[in-house]
């Protein structure tokens, strides 16, 4: 079992940093995924780790074992690409057994390792193919399995499943799920920028931004305790509702105010007593359910209704202009124009000062 320690590590192409002071310590047969928007360095992290990038500052362990400047080859690292990498003139027999063959492993071990692969990805029936008779989500189980047969201590996944159509998708996340289940010894990092990927495989998710670490945790506490603003907007589909308000500090802690919310009696923890602040109301759009109007958190014009069949997405327009999406389940029918009323619990309310971060609930 193989932990992973990132320590204060930036790297720099010239004078342009894209990674800064990043420290991640990865425990022992934990299943990892980066996500963030494009450009945020989730990649060139991975890339790092695997040997494929140089480190500009700072050092990363594998095992204990500094691995700076250990060639990639020598890492004990699995990789597999957005894209399949396969070589088309082989198998797939000939593409799961082609590491092994050149690091000299016996023809039967590598039969044994090749089956067992293939069996865990059910990928018996096509042992003979060549890639280009296979579909796109039988490739990429075929990369998988190639990184299987190494049975190396860490597995690296680059976006594996960008290039794939939604059912497929969802066909192979499910096998790389199975996959963590069946090694529960193995170290793996997982690199997406699909929400969905990140909250169903991961053990934790860090989130990255402009090269640097918002937020570390289970996919759950992210959700529902983000730190900043940033990680609230980007963990959460649709994102997070976010409304401008005053935060007044008092001796009982700081409630946000905005005329265009009603009833907003939740406090949140501050060690300031006194004085006001600009801050940012959020509430997430499946928090939120049609109420009376005696008991509506607000009030809005529905501006827009997307029936997606097992959920309704309302767009609403508050009276000050504010935009606010809901998420109800079910079918649910609703006039553009209409008056909608609108509550949420309050233990569904976030609340984030001046500089973005957020405020504990009292």
């Amino acid at each position: 079992m193989v932990a992973i320690a990132i320590d204060k590590v930036h790297k720099r192409f010239g004078s342009l940093e894209v990674m800064s002071d990043v420290s991640l310590d990865i425990p022992s047969g934990e299943f990892v995924v980066f996500v963030g928007p494009s450009g945020c360095g989730k990649s060139t992290l991975l890339r790092m780790i695997a040997g494929l990038e140089p480190i500009s500052e700072g050092q990363i362990s594998i095992g204990g074992r500094v691995i700076n400047n250990v060639p990639a080859a020598q890492r004990d690292i699995a990789m597999v690409f957005q894209s399949y990498a396969l070589y088309p003139h082989m198998n797939v027999y000939d593409n799961l057994s082609f590491s092994m063959k050149i690091a000299r492993k016996s023809r039967a071990e590598r039969d044994t390792r090749v089956k067992a692969a293939a069996e865990m990805l059910q990928l018996t029936p096509y042992l003979h193919r060549r890639p280009r008779e296979l579909s796109g989500g039988q490739r990429q189980r075929v990369a998988i399995g190639r990184a299987i047969v190494r049975e190396a201590s860490v597995f690296l996944f680059d976006e594996p499943l960008s290039n794939l159509d939604a059912a497929l998708r969802v066909a192979t996340r499910v096998e790389i799920a199975k996959l963590k289940d069946s090694l529960p010894e193995t170290t793996m990092i997982y690199v997406t920028h699909d929400q969905i990927e990140a909250m169903t495989l991961a053990d934790r998710i860090v989130v990255l931004n402009a090269g640097r670490v918002e937020q570390v945790g289970s996919p759950i506490d992210l959700y529902l305790e983000p730190r900043n603003l940033f990680v609230a907007g980007f963990i959460g589909s649709p994102a997070m509702n976010f409304l401008p308000c005053e935060i007044v500090f008092g001796p009982e802690g700081a409630q946000p105010k905005t005329p265009a919310i009603n009833h907003l009696n939740t406090r949140f923890a501050s060690t300031v007593h006194s004085g006001t602040q600009q801050g940012t109301l959020g509430i997430r759009p499946e928090a939120l359910r049609i109420s009376s109007p005696e008991e509506a958190l607000f009030s809005g014009t529905v501006d827009l209704v997307e029936n997606l069949g097992d959920t309704t997405i309302i767009y609403l327009l508050l009276a000050d202009g504010s935009p606010v999406l809901a998420k109800l389940e079910g079918i649910v029918s609703m006039q553009k124009g209409t008056t909608m009323h609108v509550g949420a619990a309050p233990d569904n309310i976030h609340c984030f000062d001046s500089n973005g971060q957020a405020l504990t609930r009292l």
